[in-house]
């Protein structure tokens, strides 16, 4: 298969997924947009027969014109695992279907699309009780987030696909972004995008500016817009996402500075954190019926809502400006529950 039949076979809707047809000049101008040299809508069309012919593709006419889109499975790894997945690897397939809570999984597994409908026809057809065992085996397991359930906005699919594919081919990326102070933005910026990242059930896109030295954050649910550019850039070398997330804490909300913070619980609110510490110099003693913690971590809003969830489990002894923050705040809450 030639680079432009993979690309061709990229832009097809699936029949899997009962999407529907497209246009020959339809698929062109798809490309347009990301393949370089791009040759002509009746060279495409030519190469749409063959792939056709080699039953990859389905076509329709309507009218006189041809419409067509990819046959069901007929990505490589699919064709190929009809007759060869495994009842292991059929559950393996189903239960990450099930099981990928977070949203960025759940986005770039459309291209499994056709794997997964091959599994969940696989499990289904049991003829002993040890197959029958594999097609109840899902039914048995549950996930269950610790947090309190939000309901966070959806990520346009077709946005999505278009900047993580702009990420993975290091191409420049033209945005309509709208923050929630300005959700009437009508002015297209153009950034270099870093990487993608989820955190607390939000997905961010991480990108630079030319002419300036730090990458901003964009929520990928307030792009109303992305078009991909045929121009390149060069990554940075300097620029690690592992670092920007981890180590510089970008994702953190309002970072401050590091402080050792010391913590007493009561009502064994606090006992999680002796399998789950809170930093790696971790110390804690118990006193009475009380739990003393403490441990150097970086002061951020993030801190202050994990605090604040203990409610009146937990007391910050230290360090001393926290300490009085959070005490207005009890006086705040004692004066409006007060009333």
């Amino acid at each position: 298969m030639s680079d432009i039949d993979r690309e061709i076979m990229r832009v097809l809707p699936d029949a899997a997924t009962q999407s529907p047809y497209l246009s020959t000049p339809d698929i062109h101008r798809r490309l347009m947009s990301t393949v370089q040299n791009m040759p002509s809508s009746k060279t495409i069309h030519r190469h749409l027969s063959k792939l056709e012919e080699e039953g990859l593709v389905e076509v329709d006419q309507r009218g006189t014109a041809s419409v067509w889109r990819k046959k069901a499975g007929a990505s490589g790894m699919a064709a190929k695992a009809g007759a060869m997945m495994s009842f292991d690897e059929a559950l393996a397939l189903q239960t990450l279907r099930r099981f990928s809570s977070r949203q960025i999984p759940g986005l770039v597994a459309d291209s499994l699309s056709a794997m997964f409908e091959i599994a969940d026809t696989r499990l289904q057809r049991t003829n002993n009780e040890t197959e029958r065992k594999y097609s109840r085996w899902a039914s048995k397991v549950a996930v269950e987030s610790g947090g309190f359930a939000l309901n966070y906005p959806v990520i346009d699919r077709e946005t999505f696909a278009t900047v993580s594919r702009a990420l993975f081919e290091e191409r420049k990326l033209e945005i309509l972004y709208r923050p929630r102070h300005k959700v009437d933005n009508d002015r297209a910026k153009v950034v270099l995008p870093f990487g993608l990242v989820e955190v607390g059930g939000l997905v961010y896109l991480v990108a630079g500016t030319e002419g300036k030295d730090n990458p901003t954050m964009y929520r990928m649910d307030r792009v109303a817009r992305a078009d991909a550019m045929l121009e390149s850039f060069v990554y940075p070398i300097s620029f690690s996402l592992d670092s920007y997330v981890r180590q510089q804490r970008s994702f953190d909300f309002m970072v401050e500075k590091e402080v050792l913070l010391k913590l007493k619980f009561v009502c064994g609110a606090g006992d999680h954190l002796l399998e789950a510490p809170m930093s790696k110099d971790q110390k804690s003693t118990r006193k009475d019926d009380a739990l003393h913690v403490q441990g150097t971590v970086m002061l951020s809003q993030r801190l202050r809502w994990w605090l604040r969830s203990f409610g009146p489990y937990v007391e910050v002894m230290g360090p001393a400006g926290l300490r009085s923050e959070l005490a207005a705040e009890a006086a705040e809450l004692a004066q409006i529950y007060g009333q």
